[in-house]
């Protein structure tokens, strides 16, 4: 099959390919990063929502404990914030 060939503005040629079926261009497999450690940035009690957060700078927002565990938790510490994501992640 040829090609399809177009000029845009700068002067440079694109080539637009029309395949007879549709692939699968991309299969992005899992990624794993690894890490001895988990920074936390803050940790969020929401009552409304029954949930309690952390945003962390490897993963981002991680829900720690909500509904019945979030009751169950009541007053938590920071000792209590580290053995759940440890508990989350070493599954």
């Amino acid at each position: 099959m040829r090609p399809n060939r177009t000029k845009n503005q700068s002067n440079t040629t694109t080539m637009v390919v029309k395949l007879p079926t549709e692939v699968v261009i991309k299969n992005v497999p899992a990624i794993q990063i690894k890490s001895s450690t988990i920074e936390v940035i803050s940790i969020q009690d929401i009552p409304t929502q029954k949930k309690i957060i952390a945003n962390t700078k490897e993963l981002g927002v991680i829900t720690l404990w909500e509904s019945n565990l979030y009751e169950q938790i009541g007053q938590w510490t920071d000792s209590d914030v580290e053995t759940r994501l440890i508990e989350l992640f070493l599954k």
